[in-house]
Formats: C-alpha cells, structure tokens, sequence
C-alpha cells in the first residue's frame, strides 16, 4: 500500500479519537456570560427598587438596628452618585459629575475620583488626578486597569502638559 493513496489524519482527529487528551477542554456552557450579566442587571434592578421604595427602612428596622430620619438631601444626592456611575461615555459622565459637584463638592472616594477621570474639561481631569495621587498610597481603585487604561490615554493624547505629567505621575503609582 502506498503512502500516496492514505490520508493523514490531522492533529485534531487524531485528538479527537483520545478519551483524555490534554488538549481537549470542557466548554463552557452557550450563553453563561450573557446569564451572569443578566442575572446582576435583575440583582441592581432589585436592589434599586427596594431603596426607591423606601421599604429598606422597613428591613433595617427589622433588624433592630434604628435607621436614620429620611433625609431629603442624602436622597438627591445618592441619585445624583447613581448617575454618575452608571453614565456611559465622556459626554454622559462630564453632565453626571458637573451635576454632582456643582451641589456636594469633590467627593473623597477614590472610585468616583478614578471616574471623573473620563470627564471632557481638563481641569476637572487635573484636579481629580490630583486628589487621586493623594489618596492612591491608602486606597487603589477596583477597577485599576481601566484607570490605567484611561491615564494612557491622556498620557498620549491630551494637549495639557500639566495634565499629561499627572497622568504620568498616577500611572507610575498605579503600576
């Protein structure tokens, strides 16, 4: 029999006829991301409608914890940080942050800072990268390699000096 007429099998078949190759992996069942990102959108929805309903005083209460007077100013202003967090884009996210610190100031938090990153005005960008570099020695954020992400991009194409060495600055603490 010549080796002409015979066809190889290629590595995949020949894997293929294997019970236990190492090469072959058990896949991931269709559709298990789209679940889980499903399954948090119902898990904030939910958590959203129980605030907005007022019935976490309820839970509170329940618990024998005393919950504080409803206060009208810490409702606007959690609506406000809502907002903010779930704005997409720059466009989205420099109204949100305006919003929010033309009424309750520069927040201390180093998550909402590494989001006012992405705002449109670069000295709201200086000052939030400023505030960031003193806080990032106690606390860094969640999502480090976005901040990153985004830190080079200014980095490599904002126009402000000051603004590009602050990004510089931040990303050599960062990494």
């Amino acid at each position: 029999m010549s080796d002409e007429g015979r066809r190889r099998k290629s590595w995949r078949e020949i894997d293929q006829q294997r019970d236990h190759s190492a090469q072959r992996r058990e896949e991931r069942p269709a559709g298990g991301a789209a679940r889980g990102a499903r399954s948090q959108q119902s898990y904030r929805a939910a958590l959203d409608r129980l605030f907005d309903s007022g019935r976490i005083g309820k839970l509170v209460e329940a618990q024998g914890v005393a919950a504080a007077p409803p206060d009208a100013d810490g409702v606007e202003r959690q609506a406000a940080l809502r907002q903010l967090v779930a704005a997409e884009g720059r466009d989205a996210v420099t109204v949100a942050a305006d919003a929010y610190l033309a009424h309750w100031g520069w927040p201390d938090d180093v998550e909402l800072l590494a989001r006012l990153i992405e705002h449109r005005d670069a000295a709201r960008q200086i000052e939030a990268i400023e505030r960031l570099l003193t806080q990032i020695d106690q606390q860094r954020p969640r999502r480090a390699r976005a901040v990153v992400g985004q830190l080079r991009l200014i980095r490599d194409t904002a126009e402000d000096e000051r603004l590009v060495s602050l990004a510089q600055q931040l990303l050599e603490r960062l990494d």
